[in-house]
């Protein structure tokens, strides 16, 4: 018994002298100098991982004037058979087209969006054997032919849209115009300095309400391929044929006003 009390007490004081030698060892390699070095230096804490530093979004944005008009058209026509709607439907869109290259509107400008053929039903009642029943009936057919056309001389939108209705008759339709840019890639470079600048602003601003530094950019994700072109509501334009008078032709006010391009970024801040 006394052999193996003297073997525990040995076997302690081992341990405890091998724990004293590691923790000298810890505080030698981190001594309280050294640890205020690195706060005074002010190297970060930790850099990259989703749980730490300050992540934001960023986003640039300029209003400009538009350079392009996009307009939506077409024709709706109904008769009793196919051919009729649609040789009705293809003399009106020939007609359009032809008013749009008297305005000088190019071929490659004149794109088709949209081509369709519905059967027309109407739903009838009868009596069979004393049962009252319904069926639906093929009455004929609609037409629908659509097409988006690129208009570069924003002042005469208006003027347009009267000679291409006044053109095509009772069953064109013009379903909408859109402004925008044709090209908004050369207002890449300035609308990622504005993303960036506005992502390190709301990152500085979070850092000072958080009682912490910012540090290095640690990441940083450009939101899309592109910037983003926005503007006001599309504007449609109905003209059925009671309120239009051939004698009397009229063209709609179109105003292009801005639009607005919009690129953002994500990016993530170290701190400390």
């Amino acid at each position: 018994m006394r052999k193996t009390a003297a073997i525990l007490i040995a076997a302690v004081a081992v341990f405890a002298t091998l724990a004293v030698v590691a923790l000298d060892r810890s505080e030698a390699a981190t001594s309280p100098g050294e640890l205020i070095n690195v706060v005074e230096q002010g190297i970060p804490a930790a850099y990259g991982s989703d749980s730490t530093g300050i992540w934001v979004s960023g986003v640039g944005t300029l209003s400009l004037s538009p350079d392009l008009a996009l307009l939506e058209l077409g024709v709706d026509t109904r008769a009793t058979n196919i051919s009729e709607a649609n040789s009705q439907a293809s003399a009106a869109m020939d007609a359009m087209i032809e008013a749009l290259k008297a305005r000088g509107v190019k071929d490659e400008d004149i794109q088709t969006s949209r081509f369709s053929v519905y059967p027309r039903y109407e739903y009838v009642e009868e009596e069979v054997d004393g049962v009252r029943t319904g069926r639906e009936v093929l009455t004929g057919y609609r037409v629908r032919n659509n097409a988006t056309v690129k208009l570069r001389d924003l002042d005469t939108v208006g003027e347009v849209i009267d000679e291409v209705v006044t053109a095509g008759g009772d069953d064109v339709r013009i379903n909408g115009i859109d402004f925008t840019l044709e090209d908004p890639k050369p207002k890449m470079a300035e609308l990622r300095q504005m993303a960036v600048a506005d992502a390190k602003t709301k990152a500085e601003h979070l850092a000072e309400l958080s009682d912490v530094t910012v540090g290095r950019l640690i990441y940083i994700s450009e939101g899309a391929a592109g910037p983003s072109v926005g503007g006001f509501t599309s504007q449609s334009y109905g003209f059925p044929a009671a309120a239009r008078a051939p004698a009397a032709p009229f063209a709609p006010s179109v105003s292009g006003g801005e639009v607005t391009l919009t690129l953002g970024v994500q990016a993530g801040f170290a701190i400390y």
